[in-house]
């Protein structure tokens, strides 16, 4: 992977088997950046959890509470579960594959031409109102962007 991002508190260990088992299930073909952070972390709280949005106004910048994973035993950890629980919320051919404190939604896009590229869905945006956010072109230069403060979370001394 083109950038490395550590998590604490993920699911239980994956294989390659696992993902692809996620990615019949539901019609996807997943990134391989994305599928080596699975692999590697299986979700959790990231050690870099900042990420700024341009073009949106507010409590920049953002921070990501979680990354889901799969067979997490917390339901609401899984990207299976956020894939069923907001399929009627967010548009079609976005993967919530992160959430922020404030519950809104980091989503890769799954479908069409912008297929392996990252936005910000705004959960709590009224339905007039802009709810997408580009963050950037694939999954490993999201994750080369984000940053830590005093508040992020804290990996445990090897």
């Amino acid at each position: 992977m083109g950038a490395s991002l550590q998590t604490i508190e993920g699911g239980p260990p994956l294989n390659e088997e696992d993902v692809r088992s996620f990615e019949k299930n539901h019609g996807l073909a997943l990134p391989t950046d994305y599928k080596e952070f699975l692999l590697a972390t299986n979700g959790g709280r990231p050690e870099r959890d900042l990420f700024t949005i341009e073009g949106l106004e507010g409590d920049s910048p953002f921070r990501i509470h979680f990354f889901f994973g799969l067979n997490d035993p917390i339901a609401s950890c899984n990207l299976d579960w956020n894939l069923t629980v907001f399929r009627e919320r967010l548009p079609t051919g976005l993967l919530a594959i992160a959430t922020t404190e404030g519950a809104d939604k980091i989503c890769l896009v799954v479908a069409g031409a912008r297929a392996g590229t990252l936005c910000y869905w705004d959960g709590h945006a009224r339905a007039s109102e802009r709810n997408l956010y580009f963050l950037a072109d694939d999954f490993s230069s999201f994750i080369s962007s984000l940053h830590a403060d005093e508040l992020s979370p804290r990996l445990p001394e090897a």
